[in-house]
């Protein structure tokens, strides 16, 4: 397993509250550019590739923590089914 950066899971959410502010104001950005046609072709285009980029990067981290998060409570859900009631381990 890789191990995590010395930011550990406060700096994963720090980086996802900045990527979610950032794809906020790239899309409010694009959204009032083209509203006020302050925006050609090409900025339009590049400001939604970068929201797509920002959104997609935003879903992959989200979905991995629920990823992690679902592994470690199917690993407590085995390790309860495998104690016996009285308390041993069945092997």
């Amino acid at each position: 397993m890789i191990a995590e950066d010395s930011g550990g899971e406060s700096g994963r959410k720090d980086l996802l509250v900045n990527i979610r502010r950032l794809t906020i104001a790239v899309l409010d950005n694009l959204e009032e550019g083209s509203r006020n046609r302050t925006l050609d072709q090409g900025q339009k285009r590049l400001l939604s590739g970068t929201g797509s980029r920002l959104l997609r990067l935003w879903r992959r981290s989200t979905l991995k923590d629920d990823t992690v998060s679902q592994g470690a409570a199917q690993a407590r859900k085995t390790a309860l089914e495998c104690e016996e009631p009285n308390g041993s381990v069945r092997s």
